[in-house]
């Protein structure tokens, strides 16, 4: 019994410092599910070139107590020898806000996510081909950046090849069942805007 007591005192505190560092000093990092769709397009905006877009939704989520910020958020975008930064970031459910800075709890914050291309001088052409895209985030008070996930799409052909709709885009969702996106190719409006191919000009 003398020695009982001691060892389940031992026992306690360590219990007791690992909670205080798992709740108060263990800062964790930011995770990210899978956007549940991704979806391209252009924006038709008052700048000299129409502008790329790319949109989706996920959950982002902190495994530290505390939360973290997220201080910029940008996607990738890679095509064969291509490669652009989408880093201009907006996000919300209907107003969107330019993305400056997202606290993100333990429980997580979900909406919608924007991108557009940083460079907005040449028109980032979504040809037909496969588009890798992989998110990531700046943290706050961290030097290295953060990979959140990465993933290949399939851009049917003939959508954008030769024009550009207003009210087109090709959407991919995922089916939980099949373990992979399926794309959809929606068009509101019959308006179209023909450009003529960068190479030509």
């Amino acid at each position: 019994m003398e020695i009982i007591a001691p060892v389940v005192s031992i026992i306690a505190l360590i219990v007791s410092l690992f909670t205080a560092w798992f709740t108060m000093f263990r800062r964790g990092s930011v995770r990210s599910t899978h956007p549940s769709f991704v979806a391209i397009k252009y924006d038709f905006v008052d700048k000299p070139v129409v502008q790329a877009k790319v949109f989706l939704r996920v959950l982002l989520y902190s495994t530290g107590k505390r939360g973290l910020v997220i201080e910029n958020l940008f996607l990738r975008v890679s095509e064969g020898a291509r490669t652009e930064e989408f880093s201009f970031w907006g996000y919300g459910e209907k107003d969107l806000v330019r993305g400056s800075g997202i606290f993100v709890p333990e429980t997580g914050v979900v909406t919608n996510h924007h991108f557009n291309p940083l460079h907005t001088d040449t028109l980032f052409r979504f040809s037909h081909g496969t588009y890798k895209l992989e998110l990531i985030a700046k943290l706050v008070a961290r030097n290295k950046l953060l990979s959140l996930w990465n993933i290949a799409l399939e851009v049917p052909s003939g959508v954008f090849d030769k024009s550009i709709a207003r009210d087109t885009a090709v959407y991919f969702n995922w089916s939980p069942e099949e373990q992979r996106y399926v794309e959809s190719v929606e068009k509101r409006s019959g308006f179209v805007n023909a450009f003529s191919d960068p190479a030509e000009s």
